[in-house]
């Protein structure tokens, strides 16, 4: 092409080149530009092996801190996955470390919400998120519905249906920008078709948690529209599937997590823990609205509403929060300096509801957060937070009390616990998620291990650690980790308990 380019303009030109142009013109350029194009290329590929060179070394290397497995104690239950970002939406703003701050402070207040009211026609405290575009939400959503669900009829849904989507959408938004970090994306893109696969970009697996009130087709419906969010910030479509439990069980969201870290690896593959052998990534979205007069009509009848002077019950709220979680390795890649480890999840079910118990036992939570500490292998005094998506009613506070006199003595409640159902109001799964997004900005900024307990539902308990992940010097010497080097092919069920 360069001989070409010059041979034209010679010829326009009427000039005869010398034996000096044919050198400089015709080899010298043409290698100079070959060189530039094979620099480039090096140089782009020593940056991605420069993001995953501390993987690397990690993945010969395991943490020589890790705890052995203790006997009867399936080694799977070691197993982590590192949070690459998180996102936030609530009615105090959407900056994790503004709120967690803020709360922490006890500066907030619910405010008295003009479009809510109680039976007597008083306004009631509501956490309200202002400036959502849920009109536009909704347009764009029945045009996408009719183009690939033609003629069938969108199900009766109200404003708060709408304010869910378009929460759930910002998260969506906001998650798949941060995707475009991934270091293979480009070259994936930039590769022929049939080539693709060979560059190894992993697929992204998607988990939508949307209000258990909704139809299983229409939380799914709704979970495809908000893959195709994520595609439309960059991420490749054929390269994102959803996974159907966004419109299955109505487990806890924790729950969900759980079972992503445990199908994340096989348990008969030997592999240094947390630093999986293969890539996985995956995004969770949760995103709900209590912002509707029937629901504060039911709470209200069910003697559960945060009303007047009595400090008792709950106020209803919107919220939505996501994380991306991945191997170790591939977040290091991804840019983030100091992985945040999710451990794995207790979960547990009161067989009655607390709010109607004469007096709640505090043992199911004291045991869900004894499993939890061991799985991750955390002593509690090194607990430097409890975050919480509890509220005002007593049920809730006296199962925190008692848990941290049970299994906490050296975490101090007063100064130490954050409540931020009581603090925001209650939007269900997503007052839980968002819970967990706040526990790993408490991590991420002091780098010390934080619980996170979820309380606020009727019915489950769940509870999960998360801590930094450990640091491996350059060149250390590989150590045996029983915990993640088994070949047991035990369950991958979440530890469990019913009370």
């Amino acid at each position: 092409m360069t001989w070409v380019m010059f041979i034209t303009y010679w010829s326009g030109a009427n000039h005869m080149p010398d034996g000096g142009d044919v050198i400089v013109y015709l080899l010298v350029l043409p290698a100079a530009f070959l060189l530039l194009v094979w620099g480039v290329s090096k140089a782009r590929s020593a940056l991605v092996a420069a993001a995953a060179a501390k993987a690397a070394a990690a993945a010969a290397a395991p943490a020589p801190t890790a705890a052995p497995s203790e006997p009867g104690h399936p080694p799977e239950r070691r197993w982590t996955l590192a949070i690459v970002a998180t996102a936030l939406r609530s009615p105090f703003g959407a900056d994790a470390s503004s709120l967690l701050e803020q709360i922490k402070s006890q500066s907030l207040r619910l405010p008295l919400d003009g479009e809510l009211v109680n039976d007597q026609d008083m306004p009631i405290l509501a956490g309200r998120i202002g400036d959502l575009q849920s009109e536009e939400t909704r347009e764009i959503y029945q045009t996408w519905h009719q183009q690939h669900f033609p003629g069938q009829d969108l199900m009766l849904m109200g404003d708060a249906h709408w304010r869910s989507l378009t929460l759930a959408a910002d998260i969506a938004r906001e998650l798949g920008g941060r995707l475009q970090w991934h270091p293979l994306l480009e070259e994936y893109r930039e590769a022929a078709r049939h080539r693709q696969e060979e560059v190894g970009l992993p697929h992204l697996h998607l988990l939508v948690l949307l209000p258990a009130h909704w139809g299983s087709e229409t939380r799914m419906q709704a979970a495809r529209w908000l893959a195709e969010q994520v595609c439309l910030a960059g991420w490749p479509a054929e390269k994102l599937n959803v996974l159907p439990a966004a419109a299955g069980e109505n487990a806890h969201p924790l729950q969900h997590l759980d079972r992503l870290v445990a199908t994340s690896r096989d348990a008969r593959t030997q592999q240094p823990s947390p630093y999986l052998a293969s890539s996985y990534l995956a995004m969770v979205i949760a995103a709900e609205c209590n912002l509707d007069p029937e629901i504060v009509k039911a709470w209200q009848q069910d003697k559960q509403l945060l009303q007047g002077s009595q400090n008792i019950g709950k106020a209803p709220a919107e919220a939505a929060a996501g994380l991306i979680l991945a191997d170790a390795t591939q977040a290091l890649a991804m840019g983030t300096a100091d992985p945040v480890l999710l451990h794995r999840a207790s979960v547990g079910r009161h067989e009655q509801s607390v709010d109607q118990a004469r007096r709640v036992s505090g043992e199911l939570l004291i045991q869900l957060a004894q499993a939890a500490l061991r799985d991750a292998a955390i002593a509690p005094d090194q607990l430097a937070l409890l975050v919480s998506d509890g509220d005002y009613r007593a049920s809730r506070t006296d199962e925190i009390m008692k848990l941290g006199y049970a299994a906490l003595p050296e975490l101090d409640l007063g100064s130490q616990c954050v409540k931020l159902g009581a603090t925001c109001g209650s939007a269900g799964q997503a007052t839980a998620l968002s819970a967990l997004v706040l526990a790993h900005t408490a991590t991420s900024e002091s780098g010390e291990p934080t619980l996170c307990v979820c309380n606020e539902d009727a019915h489950r308990r769940a509870v999960v650690a998360l801590s930094l992940a450990p640091v491996i010097a350059a060149g250390a010497a590989p150590v045996s980790d029983p915990a993640a080097s088994s070949t047991s092919t035990a369950s991958h069920a979440p530890a469990s308990a019913t009370v």
